[in-house]
């Protein structure tokens, strides 16, 4: 994967864009972040395989769809993925398990068009879905490092990365959960900040919406 001709076609969010922005910094290989907004769409649909975003095009013209896809692959080729087939196997453990709270999250609360529903839901979420949750990932957390500061093995994985980044648009949306974490992140979290990448990554980026 040469990185300079790298080229990532996202709209300007974070949403199912911002995992692979965040591997690609914690990395530092460099890319070509092309962000659009809804109007532009129409111009960028055309050229895109599935006519869907966001998409990575490598430096032959090859694209990758699908969001979590692109993660992947570019976790592998950074070194990102873990150190043998067992901790890839147990980051997408983690990653899958994260995947859970997310899609609960947005299909049932963010998406709810109904306020009444939605006012019911997002009590069922916070005070049932959410700490199921944190409890799941906190037994995946023990099991797999002995390092408080990451999920898998004794270093940055996408998993971190992907967590991280949950973690922080589920607080946007709904910024009273913030307690129903408790401390057990928090190494994770410190870690990812004090990530000089990261760091310039995080402080440099556009602010959104969502």
């Amino acid at each position: 994967m040469s990185s300079g001709d790298l080229k990532f076609y996202y709209f300007n969010l974070q949403a199912r864009g911002e995992l692979t922005r965040l591997i690609l910094a914690a990395a530092g290989r460099s890319y070509e972040d092309i962000r659009f907004d809804f109007t532009q769409w129409p111009e960028y649909k055309p050229k895109m395989i599935l006519g869907q975003c966001p998409v990575l095009e490598l430096a032959d013209g090859t694209q990758l769809p699908q969001s979590l896809t692109i993660a992947r692959y570019i976790a592998r080729e950074t070194n990102l993925a873990g150190s043998n087939n067992l901790e890839s196997a147990q980051i997408d453990a983690v990653v899958d398990t994260q995947r859970d709270i997310n899609e609960a999250f947005y299909t049932k609360v963010f998406f709810e068009k109904d306020e009444a529903k939605k006012a019911e839901q997002l009590e069922n979420f916070i005070n049932d879905t959410l700490p199921k949750h944190v409890e799941n990932l906190g037994k995946l957390k023990k099991a797999y490092s002995k390092n408080e500061k990451y999920f898998v093995g004794n270093q940055l994985s996408w998993a971190d990365l992907f967590v991280f980044q949950s973690i922080g648009s589920l607080l946007k949306s709904v910024p009273q959960i913030k307690g129903k974490f408790g401390d057990q992140f928090k190494p994770l979290m410190d870690e990812i900040y004090a990530n000089e990448n990261l760091k310039k990554y995080l402080n440099a980026r556009p602010e959104t919406d969502f």
